[in-house]
């Protein structure tokens, strides 16, 4: 009871098919509470990977993320978002992203991405990263490798002045390289006291040449997949995976644009 929690919880209708269209540049204030609960989000993934073992459950992991970061001080932004059931969205395998933790036990080889968004003192920070459980296989962690390469070569574009297309242009060069898909209509997100807004951030190339504007926040969050990226939602309205059923990882970072370069906040 003791956890802020985000507007929406208590007012469902203020998501609902809405986001923040407005981009603004944050104040030192504001990045202050952003970098603490930022710093909490980075943290929460640090000990989302000591829970990935063979036969451990996604549900467990959740329910073990749930208590850090209430624990901590923090409430789980994708609790009761457009009525999420859970704290923490854990996507296997050729799930793309959005997976709901459930009671089906891990196994060596699986692909294990584990995405957490954390509200504390009126913002969020949103960050993901893909494992792999237990040895797993060669394919498995060359794709996980270039997926973390794909976020690193994205967010080495980032500084004031910048066109967005350079973040997806950097995206597909190290995929195509690679041999693998990117997930086109699933981007990146401005971020702040809101949990969703623009910019929209393409992971794949376009013709975007807005600029990237010094002291505003948003997440950068690629997914590469082994086949193609054409993608389907599961009954459960949530879960979104792979037509083709083949693997897919993504890696994710909240950051803010500075006059040099970004810092990244998680």
């Amino acid at each position: 009871d003791h956890i802020v929690r985000p507007p929406y919880v208590a007012e469902p209708e203020l998501v609902k098919g809405w986001w923040n269209m407005r981009i603004q540049e944050k104040s030192p204030e504001d990045l202050e509470k952003m970098r603490a609960v930022g710093r909490l989000a980075r943290r929460t993934l640090d000990l989302a990977q000591t829970l990935i073992l063979p036969g451990r459950t996604t549900e467990e992991m959740d329910r073990e993320l749930h208590t850090f970061m209430c624990d901590n001080g923090a409430y789980p932004s994708d609790l009761l978002y457009k009525g999420f059931p859970k704290s923490a969205m854990i996507s296997i395998n050729e799930v793309i992203c959005h997976g709901i933790p459930d009671d089906r036990p891990l196994e060596d080889g699986d692909l294990v991405n584990v995405d957490v968004t954390l509200y504390m003192d009126g913002f969020h920070a949103d960050t993901a990263r893909t494992w792999v459980c237990g040895e797993g296989d060669a394919d498995g962690h060359r794709l996980v490798n270039a997926t973390r390469e794909a976020l690193e070569s994205a967010i080495a574009t980032v500084r004031a002045g910048a066109p967005l297309n350079r973040i997806g242009n950097a995206v597909a060069t190290v995929a195509e390289r690679e041999g693998y898909g990117v997930v086109k209509t699933l981007v990146g997100h401005g971020i702040g006291e809101f949990f969703h807004g623009v910019p929209q951030v393409y992971h794949c190339r376009t013709s975007d040449k807005r600029p990237m504007l010094e002291g505003t926040t948003f997440t950068i969050e690629p997914v590469l997949c082994e086949g193609a990226p054409d993608w389907i939602t599961w009954d459960d309205g949530w879960t979104n995976a792979t037509k083709d059923g083949e693997r897919c990882a993504q890696f994710e970072h909240t950051l803010c644009v500075t006059k040099d370069g970004c810092e990244i906040l998680t």
